[in-house]
């Protein structure tokens, strides 16, 4: 590589994991790519547990401390898969939830605990790459866009950014699935913005067989229709590890459409199948028997599995209505989805739909980008980037969905499958 050229490092620090990019911004080219796991899951799969444990200093302490060495990793690691000199790096691009901005640089989320939910700090901030403990050259400045409010970080600013929303006049809607779930909508060049708690469950945690979206998990299920035995895509092929989130969408949708599933999400015990089993008061469907799989253990999904998507489904669901709402949109009116993150990439758009996750959007333009805030945080270390974010932070509607009772009510409308 040539020395004088310039490099930039973006860091997506996200609750369950940390993507790292590392771009050339004199050609404004992605080099490499790094994604590490988020250490401070040992401490809460959520956020709100983080917070929670984060109450004493201490423990607020041990959260940077850990995610800045996860952090340093990533980095050391992306920089010596490409053969470049930290030296080299002229700027660092941090953005996140609230939550996770806070814990890296060393704010307090204690007022994220209690009404109003204000963040700490919601200024961009600007300073030495040394200050947060990065290991790279001592003039190397690390800047990080303003948050917009409460549960609603800057790495929703970086997909808003990504999906076009500085420069587009028309109706777009751009949503990140995650842990946490961001929704913008942009209509008569007026943003609306809200962040949905939808848990970890679309990225195969907190399911009993799940996985991450990775080799190995099953990302696709069919079930005959007469016999009610199901068949699946695997990631990569060969024999299933687990299930990912769109797998479980897919699953499902489909034990949907065969009557194994009602639409108030309880199994359908009638259904005289083997592939349905009770064991003691738990039933559950079997995807794949312990012999087709890797682990020697079946791949299956239980109630549980079924409630939990339910609560997620519903979370981004009512929170995309409200957003909609106040936007003055209807679903049939929006030009462009933007669907990212892992589970937005991989989701079929027909699965969404089936199990009432997403509406019927008849007019909308679908795009599926992998890592929407990590591509708007490579955009981020241009100067003039940074004052669009600035100006965009400055007139976006925020929209608190806790304790709001138009979301608990589209909430419990969501919550039955259509």
């Amino acid at each position: 590589m040539v020395v004088s050229e310039r490099y930039g490092i973006s860091v997506d620090i996200g609750t369950t994991n940390i993507t790292i990019h590392l771009s050339s911004l004199d050609y404004d080219r992605l080099l490499n790519e790094v994604t590490v796991t988020n250490p401070q899951r040992d401490y809460g799969e959520d956020i709100i547990s983080r917070i929670d444990f984060a109450r004493k200093l201490e423990n607020a302490s041990l959260l940077a401390e850990i995610v800045r060495e996860r952090v340093n990793e990533g980095i050391s690691q992306i920089l010596q898969s490409a053969n470049c000199d930290p030296k080299s790096i002229d700027s660092v691009v941090i953005v996140g939830n609230t939550v996770m901005h806070h814990l890296f640089f060393g704010l307090s989320t204690n007022s994220l605990l209690k009404p109003p939910y204000n963040a700490e700090h919601k200024n961009s901030i600007l300073i030495k790459s040394s200050d947060v403990g990065l290991e790279l050259h001592d003039n190397t400045l690390c800047y990080s866009p303003p948050i917009i409010e409460s549960f609603v970080g800057n790495d929703a600013v970086a997909m808003m950014i990504a999906s076009g929303f500085i420069d587009s006049d028309s109706s777009l809607v751009s949503i990140d699935v995650g842990t946490n779930t961001e929704i913008a909508v942009l209509n008569n060049g007026k943003i609306w913005i809200a962040s949905a708690a939808s848990g970890p469950a679309f990225e195969g945690m907190s399911i009993e067989c799940g996985m991450p979206g990775e080799i190995g998990a099953i990302c696709k299920v069919k079930i005959d229709p007469i016999t009610f035995q199901p068949h699946y895509d695997v990631i990569g092929g060969g024999k299933p590890s687990g299930i990912c989130g769109t797998g479980v969408v897919s699953a499902i949708a489909t034990m949907l459409d065969t009557g194994i599933l009602f639409a108030r999400g309880s199994f359908n015990r009638s259904r005289n199948t083997p592939w349905l089993v009770t064991s003691g008061t738990i039933i559950h469907y079997i995807l794949a028997k312990a012999s087709e799989t890797t682990t020697n253990s079946s791949i299956f999904l239980t109630q549980p599995d079924i409630r939990m998507i339910q609560q997620s489904k519903a979370s981004i669901r009512a929170a995309l209505s409200l957003v909609l709402e106040n936007a003055n949109l209807s679903p049939n009116e929006i030009s462009t989805l933007y669907l990212t993150g892992v589970f937005g990439t991989g989701l079929v758009l027909e699965d969404a739909i089936r199990i009432g996750l997403l509406p019927e959007m008849n007019n909308a333009e679908i795009k599926q980008v992998c890592g929407g805030a990590s591509i708007g945080a490579d955009l981020l270390h241009k100067y003039e980037i940074r004052e669009s974010a600035e100006r965009l932070v400055s007139e976006v509607n925020h929209i608190e969905l806790t304790n709001n009772p138009d979301f608990k009510r589209n909430f419990t409308e969501n919550l039955p499958f259509p």
